[in-house]
C-alpha cells in the first residue's frame, strides 16, 4: 500500500487525483485516539445511550455481540454532546488540524466545511457505492471523504476497500437511479463491467484515508468476528461551494450549509445546526411506545443486498 507523509503536498495530490484516493500516514496521535477510545469503553453499556445508525438507518440502543463490540455503526457521533468526553474527543480526531492539513493539500483550498460523520466499533460489511448519490457539493465532485484508523486494521477485520480509479468511470446519481437498491445493483454492474477490483485498505493506527466523491468503496464483510475494526468515517467540502441539497424531503433538517458552526480547527466548520441527542431519545421513545414503526429506509449492510 503506498502511503505519503503530510509534508509531501504535491505527491499527495497526483496521487489523489491518479486513483481517487491517497493514503496519508501518522496524521491523529495515539493521545487523541487512546482519549476518545476511553471515552467510548465508558458511554457503550450506559443503558441511557442511544444513537442513529448509519448501517441500518433507525435510533437504536448499543447491541453488543459476544466479543462487546457494537454491532451498528454511529452516524452524526459527533453531536452526541450529552456524553460530552465521548462527542469532544471524537470531534478532537477528526476536525484536528493535520486533518485540514490534508484536505488542502488535495482541494487546495484552505476552509472546509464537516458534513456528517460515523463511527465504527466493527466492520458492518458496507456494500460497494459511491458517495455522491448521498452527498456531494453543486456542482458534484468537490466532496472528499476521509476514514480514520483508530488501530491498526487486521485483514479479517472486515476492512475497508477502494476501487482504485473507478471516480474515473462515471457518475451514478440520484435523478438515474432515485432507488437505493437499483443505484446498489448498478455501481456493481458499473466496476463488473470494467474489471477494476477492490483493494483492502488495512491502515495503522493514526493513518487516514482520503477519497473523490465518485470513487466506489465499501468495506468487506469481517472473516473473523473476534477482530474489531474501530474506525471513524467523516466528509468535507471546501466551505466556497454549495452543499447538494439532500433534506427535501424531510420536514425538519439536522444541516444548516449556509450558518455552519466554528469547531476547535479555525479552517473547519460543521453544518449541524444543533444537538442530536434529545431527538434521537425521543424517537427511541416513540419507537418503543408504538407510535413509531422500525422501519428502515435502506440499509448499507452487504447482507442486506
Amino acid at each position: 500500500m503506498k502511503k505519503f507523509n503530510l509534508n509531501e503536498a504535491q505527491e499527495i495530490h497526483n496521487y489523489y487525483q491518479e486513483f481517487g484516493y491517497v493514503v496519508i500516514k501518522n496524521v491523529i496521535s495515539a493521545s487523541k485516539i487512546n482519549r476518545f477510545l476511553g471515552a467510548y469503553q465508558q458511554i457503550k453499556k450506559n443503558r441511557f445511550f442511544v444513537y442513529y445508525s448509519q448501517s441500518i438507518h433507525i435510533v437504536t440502543k448499543p447491541i453488543l455481540n459476544e466479543f462487546s463490540y457494537i454491532k451498528e455503526s454511529m452516524q452524526n457521533a459527533s453531536r452526541l454532546a450529552f456524553f460530552k468526553d465521548f462527542s469532544k474527543s471524537f470531534q478532537q480526531c477528526i476536525y484536528a488540524e493535520n486533518v485540514s492539513v490534508a484536505l488542502s493539500k488535495i482541494s487546495k483550498k484552505e476552509k472546509h466545511t464537516s458534513w456528517q460523520n460515523m463511527f465504527f466499533d466493527q466492520s458492518v460489511g458496507t456494500v460497494e457505492h459511491q458517495d455522491s448519490w448521498y452527498l456531494d457539493t453543486e456542482p458534484p465532485g468537490n466532496l472528499i471523504g476521509v476514514w480514520y484508523a483508530l488501530e491498526d486494521i487486521h485483514p479479517d477485520s472486515g476492512a475497508f476497500f477502494v476501487v482504485p480509479k473507478s471516480h474515473k468511470i462515471g457518475l451514478l446519481d440520484r435523478n438515474s437511479y432515485p432507488n437505493h437498491n437499483d443505484f446498489v445493483n448498478a455501481t456493481k454492474q458499473q466496476i463488473a463491467k470494467f474489471g477494476v477490483d477492490k483493494k483492502a485498505m488495512c491502515l495503522q493506527k493514526g493513518d487516514i484515508l482520503l477519497w473523490h466523491p465518485y470513487l466506489v468503496h465499501g468495506a468487506f464483510q469481517a472473516a473473523d468476528e473476534s477482530k474489531s475494526r474501530k474506525s471513524f468515517t467523516a466528509h468535507f467540502y471546501p466551505s466556497e461551494f454549495k452543499a447538494k441539497d439532500t433534506e427535501k424531503s424531510k420536514i425538519l433538517s439536522i444541516y444548516d450549509h449556509k450558518n455552519p458552526k466554528k469547531t476547535e480547527n479555525k479552517n473547519i466548520y460543521s453544518a449541524y445546526k444543533f444537538n442530536d441527542y434529545f431527538y434521537n431519545i425521543l424517537v427511541y421513545i416513540l419507537y418503543a411506545k408504538g407510535f413509531l414503526f422500525k422501519r428502515k429506509i435502506f440499509s448499507m449492510r452487504r447482507e442486506d443486498y
